[in-house]
């Protein structure tokens, strides 16, 4: 049997997902989508300003409720008027009239949120973990800045996307003159260590380490060390590079269907506070673009979990295989 990654739906509903930053998230209801479904996400207007997340569609007529508002402190269906609590309970249907009774069955899907990181994250059912953790407790640490540098969306899968963040393979091809590994594309060997949610492995290209640290399902954390300050510069880098200057790439991959990614990228550093956080941003579309264009010529969309679907190398693809191994046991642990 070959398993593909749409499979994986029902375990990735456990785990958390960012839909938006958590400053875009208002009063007025918004339409959202996780996991191919349809979601209404506001603030509750009810003084706790907390995030409220329901299924975008009226039990009564199968209307978006992100095409309603919030009336009296309550979701509104602009097709008939009946109101959702942020349970997403109904609790008016005016042409029963106030104080009628109301069928038990008028209720819509109600989702877990947290904001955690600036973003906005959900699961669609009771979370087996919290978000994924940082690294060197980056947000807290007043030697490091951390920024959101953007936001893409991909036509691939989140698992495609994340695979290719984590094979570094293919740099001196698709990346070259960006971030390229410093002393050519033969691969040494590596090792690769299992954590409690994912794996950690580094590599030592002679000008930097880098070292990934991935969180199943679609967190990864890419910190490139300066061991070799003489080697020159990465991209990613400004100014006058030095041993010690670490810097980390923050991928998270939202799954928002089977084979579209919202993707978000953060940079953290501990060098360079000087220069304005937008000026490391530079560089960052072009390399994601690069990316893109082979991501989303891959066929098939999503990632083929079952080994024998695609050609692997047992140096270069480890990495790869061994996420795809984790991705695996969420179906059959």
């Amino acid at each position: 049997m070959h398993v593909a990654e749409p499979s994986l739906n029902a375990e990735l509903r456990k785990y958390w997902h960012p839909i938006a930053t958590a400053d875009t998230i208002a009063a007025d209801p918004q339409q959202f989508r996780l996991l191919g479904e349809k979601l209404v996400v506001y603030r509750d207007p009810a003084g706790t300003n907390e995030i409220v997340a329901l299924r975008d569609k009226c039990v009564h007529r199968g209307v978006a409720l992100s095409t309603g508002c919030i009336k009296d402190g309550q979701l509104m269906c602009p097709y008939h008027g009946w109101q959702y609590d942020r349970s997403g309970e109904v609790t008016l249907i005016p042409s029963l009239g106030p104080g009628a009774a109301i069928p038990t069955q008028a209720r819509v899907d109600h989702y877990n949120t947290r904001e955690q990181y600036g973003l906005v994250w959900i699961a669609l059912a009771e979370p087996v973990t919290g978000p994924p953790p940082w690294p060197n407790s980056d947000w807290d640490d007043p030697e490091r800045r951390v920024f959101l540098v953007d936001t893409w969306i991909w036509q691939a899968s989140a698992g495609r996307m994340i695979e290719n963040a984590i094979d570094f393979s293919h740099f001196n091809f698709v990346h070259e003159d960006f971030t390229e590994l410093a002393d050519g594309p033969l691969l040494k060997p590596f090792d690769i260590v299992p954590t409690s949610d994912g794996m950690t492995y580094a590599y030592d290209d002679g000008l930097l380490l880098r070292t990934y640290t991935l969180h199943t399902p679609f967190t990864l954390h890419d910190e490139k060390s300066v061991i070799a300050a003489s080697g020159g510069r990465t991209w990613s880098e400004k100014g006058e590079t030095k041993t010690g200057d670490s810097t980390t790439i923050t991928f998270i991959a939202s799954p928002t269907d089977d084979a579209e990614t919202l993707i978000f990228v953060f940079l953290s550093r501990n060098h360079s506070h000087d220069i304005p956080d937008v000026e490391f941003g530079v560089g960052f579309d072009e390399v994601m673009d690069q990316d893109r264009c082979v991501v989303e010529a891959q066929d098939p969309p999503y990632l083929p979990l079952d080994p024998r679907e695609e050609l692997h190398l047992k140096l270069p693809d480890s990495g790869s295989l061994a996420y795809r191994q984790l991705l695996r046991e969420l179906v059959s642990p």
